[in-house]
């Protein structure tokens, strides 16, 4: 109050030269030291609430003056907010000046005190996380209704700029912060302020008559403050919030204030104390006419709302959210400080976590689910195209503030493009994965629908689909949202989950990506290939369905027609079945495990896929090598068997038997429709026929897919996959006939070479050596002999991990 009375020659002085910090401070002090002796509200505390100090700071912060008085203002609220154990948001004298703070707020255009708003913001988000009830209120903006007409942002900035101005310094003898808008001749100041200490002394007297009249109302006044009942609360929050209208003061009327217990303070010190901050408080709103009423409810705004429209980093936003608080985080998302980002970010995510049903569903109606979008389209569009694709998978970063190897330093060419968006994707996996299900379910939708359908898709058709694949696949890769992914499942496979037609496109992506495995390019296959492989170890049980399930589980490869020898060589299921139709069943036999997947026959399958390869092309001595995978198998299918735990899959394979057809007219069966595999397993099919012509970088990860698939415990996949002995309906090819044709490919090509034996057991300690050659067909002939011949080891070795877990 001194500096503001007595500060006579220039009012921009920086507030860091002023009294007022260590003021604020040790106020502070007082009201924490209070508490620890109190067990209830004090006297300050109670002076605090009753005369509206906060209403006066927020003012002098939406001024700026002096200079920095905003981010004082804002330490000195975030510290008695943040440390008192009282919940004092819900006060009309704390909520009232918190909304008007929040709305000065804003991210866009960057201000130099980001760091404190940002930090003030978060302390209320984690306020209002500790005490939900608030929620509405501290988040309720019809009060705050921004004015965005050019008649009404002008004369607010004329307003400010005549609070803040000083025509000249020759007139010193007081300071024109408190002359009136209309003239210069007359202070707004009580005239009696300055006079003699008779009339103070005066004055003081009339104070204590009226506030001995006021001090039966104290008690009930006080309590009225300190507390409000929840249904109070919720009352308040669904219509507007009850901010205080404070009337402008007559300047030749006394200023009556509600006494506290304050007997330490001397009694005509704290009337003209109390006199002066109501004057002040007065002037300074009737300059900025800062209104609190329902039209403007009291929120300056400063340049940010004029400057809003000409933000060149993010598009206008639709004015539709209704949340004071997240409008102002969002506004941070787009600022160059990392760490203040963070910090809107966290907000973003308390917020968006909250429990509470209709707060969720405004914040999923907000602008967030059109920034978060926004942000990552403009970080995937500034990653240049001349990034290499096999950098990307090696990117190693999170959201937070631990990731300074990818962001200060130079890993690769576009490497903190790169980084910058990963982070960004990983917010918003987290956001989605820890918000309420409401908000993680429209965020989700806005992602595919903004993101991935508007930017990715056509993307996956340019000349740089290469990067744009890899990016693809690490995105899914780092998925940890069930609803992201599951959003993310129906862009790549569609929605419709009825199987497709041969030759006609209803999901445009999985085509698109299918085509991309035939183009000249090896590079593309491969990281195309890639991309299947972390679709199939999401485990999303859309994704798998839409791929191979809806296509085999109607048992259309299955040859009904089989005689009863061939039907009896491939599993006790199928004799049980056969046995059931001619009524010897054992009813007091319990199955308590698959058939399908432990067949009695299993060393005939294993055996199958042994003896594929012919002993002159075996590079491996060891017939019973094929045990050195069971123990990275035996962990890989634990996983699997966990994260498929809660799909509905049937136990055994059976086909569904019409009764009229096979006994009447077994011909009939003949007769139908040629069964089709879909085009996934087609194209992995007319891939591994393709075996010897393909790189050795491109066949092994053909191989790592289809074993990927073979471990799934579908019974009607694993049978299709890994069953040698299956007795297949007329034109039907399984992966164990792609095997054989490879195999006679090979038979046929290799002995041409001369010192072939030698040439294959030097290309094995090659490529255990971890090298391949880039180059004629010779070497990729012998390369495919060893990935050939170690594939059907892992093949056997899946089957007999299965019959082990099966049993």
């Amino acid at each position: 109050m001194n500096f503001y009375v007595n500060h006579l020659t220039d009012c921009k002085v920086p507030i860091q030269t002023t009294g007022i910090p260590r003021h604020l401070d040790r106020l502070l002090e007082i009201l924490l030291e209070e508490e620890k002796e109190e067990n209830e509200p004090g006297p300050c505390l109670e002076y605090l609430l009753q005369h509206k100090l906060l209403d006066l700071l927020a003012t002098l912060a939406s001024a700026e003056t002096p200079p920095g008085m905003r981010a004082v203002c804002l330490s000195f609220l975030r510290k008695l907010l943040g440390r008192s154990k009282y919940p004092l948001l819900h006060h009309t004298s704390i909520y009232g000046p918190v909304q008007r703070l929040v709305a000065l707020c804003n991210g866009n255009p960057p201000s130099p005190m980001e760091a404190e708003e940002v930090q003030f913001l978060l302390t209320l988000c984690f306020l209002v996380c500790k005490y939900p009830h608030v929620t509405n209120i501290i988040n309720d903006a019809p009060s705050i209704q921004r004015q965005n007409t050019s008649e009404r942002r002008n004369s607010e900035r004329v307003e400010v700029e005549k609070v803040t101005y000083i025509p000249t310094r020759r007139r010193n003898t007081f300071n024109p912060l408190f002359e009136p808008l209309d003239t210069q001749a007359v202070t707004l100041i009580s005239p009696n302020l300055f006079n003699s200490e008779n009339d103070r002394t005066r004055r003081s007297v009339d104070f204590n008559s009226s506030s001995s009249k006021n001090e039966t109302t104290r008690g009930s006044s006080s309590q009225s403050n300190r507390s409000v009942s929840s249904r109070e609360v919720e009352n308040a929050s669904q219509s507007s919030s009850p901010v205080i209208q404070i009337p402008i003061c007559d300047n030749n009327s006394g200023v009556t204030a509600q006494s506290s217990d304050s007997r330490d303070y001397d009694n005509s010190q704290l009337a003209e104390d109390v006199t002066l901050m109501n004057e002040i408080d007065t002037h300074l709103r009737n300059l900025q006419d800062l209104r609190l009423d329902g039209e403007y409810g009291g929120a300056y705004e400063d340049s940010s709302c004029m400057d809003e429209d000409r933000s060149p980093l993010r598009p206008k936003p639709q004015q539709q959210s209704k949340c004071l608080l997240l409008d102002a985080l969002l506004s941070y998302i787009y600022t160059a400080d990392n760490t203040v980002r963070i910090r809107a970010c966290e907000g973003i995510m308390v917020l968006a976590s909250l429990e509470d049903s209709s707060f969720a569903q405004m914040i999923a109606h907000s602008d967030l689910a059109i920034l978060i979008p926004n942000r990552l389209k403009s970080l995937f569009n500034a990653i240049p195209a001349h990034v290499d694709p096999a950098e990307i998978d090696g990117v190693d970063v999170t959201w937070g503030l631990d990731s300074p190897a990818w962001t200060k330093e130079k890993k690769f060419s576009g490497c903190r493009q790169v980084a910058a968006f990963f982070m960004w994707f990983d917010y918003c996996n987290q956001l989605i994965r820890e918000a309420h299900p409401d908000v993680a379910e429209t965020l989700a939708k806005s992602i595919r629908v903004n993101f991935l359908e508007k930017i990715v898709t056509p993307a996956l058709s340019e000349h740089h689909v290469l990067l744009i694949t890899a990016l693809v696949t690490k995105c899914l890769k780092e998925l940890t949202s069930l609803a992201l992914c599951t959003e993310m499942s129906y862009w790549l496979v569609g929605h419709d989950r009825g199987p497709e037609i041969p030759n006609v496109w209803t999901s445009p992506v999985l085509h698109r990506l299918i085509d991309n495995c035939f183009t000249d390019s090896d590079d593309l296959t491969l990281e195309t290939l890639k991309l299947f492989e972390e679709m199939i170890e999401k485990r999303n049980e859309h994704m798998l369905h839409c791929l191979v399930l809806v296509y085999l589980s109607t048992r259309g490869y299955y040859d009904n027609t089989a005689a009863d020898s061939a039907i009896a060589s491939w599993s006790d299921e199928e004799d049980e079945r056969e046995r059931e139709k001619k009524g010897s069943l054992d009813l007091s036999y319990e199955q308590n495990h698959s058939r399908t997947l432990a067949p009695s026959n299993i060393h005939r399958i294993v055996n199958c896929f042994l003896s594929l390869i012919p002993r002159y092309l075996q590079t491996d001595t060891d017939v019973n090598n094929y045990e050195r995978y069971m123990a990275d198998l035996e962990r890989q299918y634990s996983t699997v068997l966990i994260d498929c735990s809660l799909m509905a899959w049937p136990l055994e394979a059976v086909t569904v038997d019409d009764s009229a057809s096979s006994d009447s007219r077994p011909e009939a069966d003949h007769c139908s429709v040629r069964f089709y595999m879909g085009p996934f397993i087609t194209m992995l099919f007319e891939k591994v026929a393709n075996i010897p012509r393909q790189k050795y970088e491109v066949n092994l990860q053909l191989t790592v897919v289809i074993s990927r698939l073979a471990l799934l415990p579908h019974p009607y996949l694993h049978e299709f996959l890994l069953n040698p002995l299956l007795p297949l309906a007329p034109g039907t090819k399984n992966l164990f006939i792609c095997l054989q044709k490879v195999i006679k490919q090979l038979v046929h090509e290799v002995p041409k070479t001369p010192d072939h034996k030698q040439m294959l057991k030097e290309t094995r300690e090659r490529l255990l050596e971890g090298c391949s050659h880039d180059g004629d067909k010779e070497n990729i002939l012998f390369e495919s002999v060893i990935v050939t011949e170690e594939f059907c080891k892992e093949l056997a070795a899946i089957a007999y991990v299965k019959y082990h877990h099966s049993m």
